[in-house]
């Protein structure tokens, strides 16, 4: 079940769908029911699962998209019932028990209940279980453990009511990788479909990043040795230098975190950020590049040469996570789509 929420990670959502919708999968992730609708006005006939229950949705919405449900608080469950009801139909539905991310789900105790009184919603399809893991990008962490352990016992409980779900899914992009006893018969790869996957001391070299980032050289100019530049003056050169100016900055979802940190890759070569970034400028050090000119391009996130800048490295230096990274340059800018 590739997760496709957020407008893909930046990526485009329909775009995405479109790329996947032929391969062998479940169907898509989504977060509500307004990207399920866009998805459908884009032709996109496979099956949508709703990740986080209804939230300020509609059952009728949910009904009308052919949606299936991840139900995370037993309040949906009468809602999505009669509204299933009046039209007819069966609703399949997904129980998603919160093992230890304290945040959507409904409790081990809560949801066996409801396993048990499942009859009392006739109108619905209780198709299958799932949890969400807190610390999997960290897979020797002690709280996959006991959440892995606490979503066993939670199958084994509603397994001896009787119940037995056609779809388990636990598993995100990182426990897919790593966490082997996560792997069910359902999977939610997110970040991982992107190639933007950052794991603590585990290599991912193998995932192809789909976003790349680029401008080009706006000016260059050369300044005096004891220069001070952009807001604030936080970097002097010390010897004369040539600077380059890239139209681009926070407002483009550029992080001002990278000041003086992040490099950019210009003729294949890596060339340094300095001075604060600016609201829609950054300035780079192109001093020691044989050969640069105005309207040269700029790679901020990709390929150039034998270099590559990744996002999970722009993640880093940032003080910040691949996934915030990539939704914000994919929002902040113009899109255009290889392939």
């Amino acid at each position: 079940m590739p997760v496709i929420k957020s407008d893909a990670y930046g990526h485009g959502m329909e775009w995405v769908a479109k790329a996947l919708e032929n391969k062998p999968l479940w169907g898509f992730g989504v977060y509500e029911c307004s990207e399920a609708r866009a998805l459908r006005r884009a032709g996109i006939r496979n099956r949508i699962f709703l990740l986080s229950g209804l939230l300020q949705d509609s059952p009728d919405e949910a009904l009308e998209l052919s949606i299936t449900v991840g139900v995370v608080k037993k309040g949906e469950l009468s809602l999505l019932d009669k509204i299933a009801g009046e039209n007819g139909k069966r609703l399949p539905i997904h129980l998603k028990v919160d093992t230890g991310m304290a945040r959507f789900g409904l409790e081990p105790k809560e949801l066996i209940e409801i396993v048990r009184k499942r009859h009392k919603w006739p109108n619905l399809l209780f198709e299958g279980l799932y949890t969400h893991l807190s610390s999997s990008d960290t897979p020797h962490d002690p709280h996959n453990k006991r959440q892995i352990t606490e979503f066993n016992s939670v199958l084994s409980a509603v397994q001896d009511k009787g119940w037995r779900p056609e779809f388990i899914h636990m598993a995100n992009s990182a426990a897919l990788i790593h966490l082997p006893e996560t792997r069910f018969n359902l999977a939610r790869p997110g970040i991982a479909i992107y190639g933007a996957l950052c794991t603590r001391g585990l290599d991912v070299s193998q995932l192809r990043p789909v976003m790349g980032f680029y401008s080009r050289l706006c000016q260059v100019k050369t300044f005096a040795a004891g220069t001070s530049f952009s807001y604030g003056h936080t970097f002097t050169c010390s010897r004369q230098s040539r600077i380059g100016i890239i139209p681009v900055g926070y407002d483009n979802g550029y992080p001002r975190a990278l000041s003086n940190k992040a490099s950019v890759l210009i003729g294949g070569k890596r060339c340094r950020i300095v001075g604060n970034i600016c609201m829609r400028a950054s300035l780079v050090d192109v001093t020691d590049l044989e050969h640069v000119r105005e309207g040269q391009e700029v790679v901020l996130l990709g390929s150039s040469g034998q270099e590559e800048i990744r996002a999970c490295e722009l993640a880093q230096e940032a003080g910040t996570i691949s996934y915030e990274l990539l939704c914000l340059l994919g929002k902040l800018n113009k899109r255009v789509i290889l392939g």
